[in-house]
């Protein structure tokens, strides 16, 4: 990736606006991807995803993924279409939270992983757990509490319904449990009732 590239990356992810969707993680989930790097399908498509999937963020805006991709699409323009292609299916599947309905069992795996590392703080000790949680709600500082509070726990309420919170085995294995308990933990803060 062009240094330029990178420095305007970097320059995103530090907006004031921000606090988990930052330089720090991008550099996390890259980190994991390398240790990952057996399970990814396409490594070019995947890693521009993960450098670009919250290029352009901000909660209140609903197409800041659809900018994210129009960002890398322009930046990177040089990178094969095809490489381009599969790293905006990726962004938009995790913009959608969901894994896209392809008969290419490749991409499916890569949206499942990249799925798996966007959603790993959910399994992270208590202490990073409540971290990732103050991170999330600085982002949302435009919804008074009251909202903020009904929409995260209805958020966390989906994931603790679904049978499985991670799509792969690997996360599945290493984190699922403590992800149950973490957001059960969160629910109970949000919803004393």
């Amino acid at each position: 990736m062009h240094p330029d590239i990178l420095a305007e990356l970097r320059r995103r992810h530090e907006e004031p606006h921000r606090a988990h969707h930052r330089w720090p993680r991008i550099a996390a989930m890259l980190e994991e991807a390398t240790e990952l790097s057996h399970a990814i399908g396409h490594r070019p498509s995947f890693i521009l995803a993960v450098l670009f999937h919250s290029a352009v963020f901000d909660r209140r805006r609903p197409d800041a993924a659809m900018g994210s991709i129009a960002l890398m699409r322009r930046l990177a323009e040089a990178l094969p279409a095809a490489t381009l292609d599969r790293a905006a299916a990726l962004i938009a599947a995790w913009d959608r939270q969901a894994v896209p309905q392809t008969a290419d069992a490749s991409l499916r795996g890569d949206a499942a992983l990249l799925l798996d590392l966007d959603a790993a703080p959910l399994g992270a000790p208590p202490p990073d757990y409540a971290a990732y949680e103050a991170a999330l709600r600085h982002e949302a500082a435009h919804l008074d509490e009251e909202r903020y509070a009904a929409g995260r726990a209805a958020a966390l309420r989906l994931l603790a319904w679904r049978p499985r919170i991670y799509r792969t085995d690997r996360f599945h294995l290493a984190l699922e449990r403590r992800a149950r308990r973490n957001i059960q933990g969160r629910l109970e803060r949000l919803d004393p009732a």
